[in-house]
This record gives structure tokens, sequence and C-alpha cells, in this order.
């Protein structure tokens, strides 16, 4: 019985299954088509996922247990850009009690949808530069145990297989947290009306304050355009960012500012300011707007993950 398990694990029934699936050899061989072996347990065991070489792939129940997205992907033994591609999903919220696809390899498992999808034209959804792409296209071919003629321009895949690009990353244009690292952390006071703490009266917060500590660094939440960098009444120290789609992002009471208007800034890597208590404000924290294209305010909660 435990040669069978083993036996399953190496070869695999593909994604319809709930327990562990080995990518098959991509050519139509008889070996996809010979495992008789009983589906495995329902959960698959992150433990044997990173000691079996080859690559394997489930379906997991996420639970409040899992955390995120990072802690997931480490105890799968991949990485959160190939959860990320795998499921087509930023996953910067799990979703608690539905399943999605882990794997024990850093890429992505890309199902084909049409069967005149050649090497060339997924290596293209990647990569711009003809080097990238060819050394691209190699790698795939190594990893995937196909046949040399893979390369040429008429090699068409079958509709429904499943090809492992290794260490693709996918580019999600959507809205992150204005901070590194993952969740919103305390917020002090959320979007909606509220008590103003300083002008004694109730009006709508059209953000959100994020209390850190003074000079804590700040990023752009998405990639785009600054519009605007300076003071700003009661923002005190404002950054304005615009982006691909018109809807903008604000972020006040800065210590700091390092970017100035026309700049292209892009998420999570930028340096925008830090953390301050400029304008009307009692303590350090950042305040965090989207805005839609009109200028009206939106729920930064709803937001996060979106494009």
């Amino acid at each position: 019985m435990a040669f069978r398990k083993l036996f399953f694990l190496v070869l695999g029934l593909g994604f319809g299954c709930s327990a562990f699936a080995a990518q098959p050899t991509l050519s139509q061989n008889w070996l996809t088509y010979s495992v008789l072996t009983p589906a495995g347990p329902q959960e698959p065991s992150p433990k044997a996922f990173r000691q079996i070489e080859s690559l394997v792939y489930a379906k997991h129940r996420v639970t409040r247990k899992d955390g995120n997205a990072y802690i997931l992907a480490k105890r799968y033994g991949t990485t959160v850009s190939a959860l990320q591609a795998t499921n087509h999903s930023e996953l910067l919220f799990l979703p608690i009690g539905k399943d999605i696809i882990v794997l024990n390899k850093n890429g992505a498992l890309y199902p084909i949808k049409k069967e005149n999808e050649t090497l060339s034209l997924i290596a293209k959804k990647y990569y711009k530069h003809s080097s990238q792409i060819e050394k691209f296209k190699i790698l795939v071919l190594e990893d995937n145990h196909l046949p040399a003629t893979a390369l040429a321009k008429n090699y068409d895949f079958h509709q429904g297989t499943l090809v492992f690009l290794p260490k693709v990353h996918v580019n999600f244009d959507t809205f992150h947290f204005p901070f590194r690292g993952w969740g919103w952390g305390r917020i002090s006071s959320k979007f909606g009306m509220r008590y103003h703490p300083i002008l004694k009266r109730t009006r709508f917060h059209e953000g959100l304050d994020l209390p850190r500590p003074w000079g804590t660094p700040v990023y752009p939440a998405r990639n785009g355009r600054v519009i605007r960098a300076g003071w700003s009444s009661g923002y005190g120290l404002l950054i304005v960012i615009r982006h691909s789609d018109g809807d903008t992002t604000r972020y006040g009471h800065l210590s700091k500012i390092y970017v100035k208007p026309g700049q292209l800034v892009s998420r999570g890597k930028t340096m925008i300011g830090r953390v301050g208590s400029t304008g009307l404000s009692t303590g350090p924290h950042l305040h965090f707007e989207v805005r839609d294209k009109y200028g009206h305010p939106i729920n930064p909660m709803k937001e996060i993950g979106r494009g």
C-alpha cells in the first residue's frame, strides 16, 4: 500500500484530484493514463511537498490557520509569486474556506486553453526580449521533459495540458498596502463618519488613519505618476499619485517627501516619503485615501488586491 501511494505522488491524476498530483509528461504517452492508484489523503502534507524532488501540486482548502500567502508558500516549499501566478490572484487576503492550488516549485502551472498555443506564444506573455524568450523556452522544455520539436513554431500543445513555467512572475496592477509587509496593522480611524479629534465635530473621514512610528517608510499602493507633492492644509505634507485607470491615492501627514510631481513611482519599491504628524494630526500616522477617476473617495479596505 505504501508503494501504491508513492506511485501516485510521482505520476498523479491532475487538477481534478483533491490529493497530491504530479505534473505528467506533456506528450501524449501511456503513463499519463496508467495510474490506477486511488486518491491519497484529502489534505496534502506540506512536509511531503518539500521533500519530493519532482513537481507536485494539489488543491488546498484555506483556513484561518494558514495566515497569509507568504506563510503558506513557505510551508509547501514554493514562493508567493508561484502561488499568485498559478492561482491568477495576488492572494493579499487568502480566501477562507475556498480551494487554491499549491505546488512545490518556484514557477506557475499554465493551463493550455487553445489548441493552437505554442511555446513561443506562451513565452511572449512573460518576456519581451528575444534572448529572454529563447532562454525561457529551453527551461520550459527541460522542466517539462518536452521533445526538442516543441521549440518549433508549428508545435501545438493539446488543450487542457498543464505546462510548468519555471520562475515566472506576474505583475498585477492592483492596490497594495502603503507599507512594506502584509496587512494594515492597527487602524486608528476607519473610512466613514467619525468625530474629528481636533475640529470637535462629526464629519466624513475619506480614508484610513494608520498609526506607525515617526519616520516609517511609505510606499505607493500602486504604480503611477506623482501629480502633487507638498503642503496641503489639513493634510500637512501630502503626496497624490494618479494610476493607469485614472484612480488616485493620497498619502497625508508625512514628515518627509522624496518624490516630485511628474515622477513615475513603482508599487512597493519607490519610497515616496515617511510617516509624520504634519497638518491636522494628533500623532504620527499615515492618512491614506483611494479616489476614483472622478475624485470620489473609496473605502481603501475594499480596494486592496484590486485594480
